[in-house]
């Protein structure tokens, strides 16, 4: 009886023991599950702070254009309105020229006829540059079909695709073409015929 007494001592050592030994397992797997579910989070994390970023970035780029969208519709804004004056600039210019300089030096009514048109064609175009709305001189420059039209050619002294005639001025909003300027082109000096041998 003494041995059976001394192994069911020993016994509850070694019932200890295995269950000490599936604590420890239990705690191994539930840190094992813990991790797993810290790693699990972690991932989702990132993904969310990669999502959060993303659409950060998305709304300031929409601001941004949105922005610039509203900076070009009120520059642009006077384009329709410009286009309608420009006739009228056109016909200043056209009144100026059509008298001749003889006539304005005789005439003292003449003359001041021509200073009157002359001044309330250039606040006209201060007006217009107020607005953005600029002209640009197209005589002795390389012709450049973005910003020219060409509605003649006519040989001189100047190079070949020189601006020799600018019949309409062309007019610029900011840095958008507005009216192409209407121009003749140099075909260069004209070439005489060499009598043939």
């Amino acid at each position: 009886m003494n041995d059976k007494n001394q192994n069911k001592s020993s016994n509850p050592n070694i019932g200890n023991t295995k269950k000490s030994v599936k604590d420890s397992n239990l705690n191994i797997k539930k840190k094992s599950n813990q991790d797993l579910v810290v790693e699990d989070l972690k991932v989702k994390l990132k993904d969310l702070e990669d999502k959060l970023l993303r659409s950060l970035a998305e709304n300031d780029n929409l601001r941004k254009r949105h922005e610039k969208e509203i900076n070009e519709n009120f520059k642009y804004a006077v384009k329709n309105f410009a286009e309608s004056l420009l006739t009228v600039t056109d016909n200043f210019q056209r009144a100026i020229n059509s008298i001749p300089k003889i006539e304005s030096d005789k005439n003292p009514i003449v003359k001041n006829l021509i200073i009157g048109i002359q001044a309330v064609e250039k606040e006209l175009e201060d007006a217009l540059e107020k607005n953005g709305v600029k002209s640009f001189k197209s005589i002795d420059k390389k012709f450049n079909p973005e910003f020219h039209h060409a509605v003649s050619k006519i040989h001189s002294q100047h190079p070949e695709g020189t601006i020799v005639e600018e019949l309409q001025r062309g007019f610029m909003i900011d840095e958008r073409l507005l009216r192409p300027a209407m121009v003749a082109v140099s075909m260069g000096p004209e070439k005489k015929n060499s009598p043939e041998k």
